[in-house]
């Protein structure tokens, strides 16, 4: 989402920089790249939230990133709803993992929402995306025995 909004990776690493981790942005979006989601809510209508943008970029992308931290809290809520044990480590990879102020923006805001501290956002070994795809199938395919 933030290639679509136009944020370099030099835009993003300055601007990350002066953002402080520890203070909530008053924005609030659901960052998609286009109509429709399927988690943590399955829904072909849900449509992208990413106004009012501010004149700061800065806030726009402070907004964004507590943004998708609460999207993914939310899934973390749905999965101990489904009856997976609660979170204490959170691995991450992809591009999101190399922004150190964004773990530890993730970090704060899970452990406030659950009411834990001992939740911990860290950087997995191998942080390409895919990577982490490729390693959920096969633990499917163990599983089953294929």
């Amino acid at each position: 989402i933030l290639k679509e909004l136009n944020f370099s990776n030099k835009e993003l690493e300055d601007l990350s920089a002066e953002i402080n981790p520890l203070t909530d942005s008053p924005m609030s979006y659901y960052p998609l790249t286009k109509t429709g989601e399927r988690f943590p809510v399955a829904d072909a209508n849900k449509e992208p939230v990413l106004e009012p943008i501010p004149e700061s970029r800065k806030e726009y992308l402070q907004g964004i990133l507590q943004s998708i931290s609460d999207v993914e809290q939310q899934g973390f809520e749905v999965l101990e709803n489904l009856g997976a044990p609660p979170a204490s480590i959170i691995w991450t990879c992809g591009g999101g993992s190399r922004n150190s102020m964004w773990t530890k923006m993730r970090e704060r805001r899970m452990s406030t929402k659950f009411g834990r501290s001992d939740i911990k956002v860290k950087t997995a070994e191998n942080t390409e995306a895919s990577y982490g795809a490729a390693l959920l199938a096969a633990v499917t395919f163990a599983k089953r025995g294929e």
